[in-house]
């Protein structure tokens, strides 16, 4: 049970529903039927689910010493599991991550080698970069999107042509934008939500770097600046104007109180809303391709 939640499961389901999203949003998904053989959906989502676990056993591993002195509750430094265990756990899931890619399509094999090669350049490497850990997080989150722009789909019916890549990235850009602007939101306010505390422990962050004050006005620019993008999916034919105006009904009140909330310094009430918000546009993509 210990390891289940180190692999933290919640993100796991986060990424197969937007794995099967990415498939419903080019019509390849419909109602049990799919363009897309039921054992490749399987290997994916497998894919997925070890490639999320061994990042996050792998991360809390790196993490060790400063998790014994800022987090001791963790399973690690609280001694619920032993490093060789995390450890052993970790390396087998990246193989079998690997072997679910190469499994499935020689294509699945090679993207989740460059997904596992970039999980551990980023709990290595770039999550002690500032604002380019925010900005990896929320390029994470798109992935699952990604793998299914660039997996090959057969139609069922032999009359009909393939989906070209620029089709398919017509109906998937506008969750990848919803994705990566709005994770990269949600994860300045998080490092803003824990400035006192990362200070204590050196760890530098964007806003320890650049200002509380720099920080909370690139996340609003960035939160207006996608307000602003909503109508672009609706103007350019991939969606109907159902997508436009319940995005702009829910989504406008809910930016303008993640903005008031950051003013009042709540960030992690700017952090729920900002979840929320994704969700929203998420559920008005398929709306909107379900009708």
């Amino acid at each position: 049970m210990t390891l289940i939640k180190m692999t933290r499961p919640v993100n796991i389901v986060i990424a197969v529903v937007t794995l099967f999203i990415g498939y419903f949003l080019q019509g390849v998904l419909d109602f049990g039927t799919s363009d897309v053989p039921a054992y490749s959906l399987v290997l994916q989502a497998l894919g997925f689910a070890l490639a999320i676990g061994f990042g996050n056993i792998q991360n809390d591993v790196l993490d060790f010493e400063s998790d014994k002195l800022n987090r001791p509750e963790r399973p690690l430094p609280s001694g619920k599991i032993s490093l060789k265990a995390a450890n052993a756990s970790w390396i087998t899931m990246i193989v079998l991550t690997i072997v679910c890619g190469f499994a499935d399509s020689l294509i699945s094999g090679t993207f989740f080698v460059a997904l596992a090669l970039l999980l551990i350049a980023y709990n290595k490497k770039l999550k002690h970069i500032p604002l380019l850990k925010n900005m990896t997080v929320a390029f994470l989150c798109t992935t699952p999107l990604i793998l299914t722009l660039i997996y090959p789909i057969i139609p069922r019916e032999t009359d009909i042509e393939p989906m070209s890549l620029s089709a398919k990235f017509g109906f998937l850009y506008p969750a990848m934008m919803f994705a990566f602007l709005l994770t990269t939101v949600r994860e300045i306010y998080k490092d803003l939500e824990d400035e006192s505390g990362d200070l204590m422990a050196g760890i530098i962050t964007f806003p320890i770097a650049a200002g509380a004050p720099t920080a909370r006005r690139l996340a609003g620019a960035i939160l207006v600046f996608t307000w602003m993008l909503l109508p672009l999916p609706t103007i350019q034919g991939y969606y109907s104007t159902i997508f436009l105006i319940l995005t702009l009904a829910t989504l406008t009140p809910t930016f303008a109180t993640i903005l008031i909330q950051t003013q009042k310094q709540n960030y992690r009430k700017s952090q729920k809303l900002v979840k929320i918000s994704m969700f929203v546009g998420l559920i008005a993509l398929v709306i909107s391709t379900a009708i």
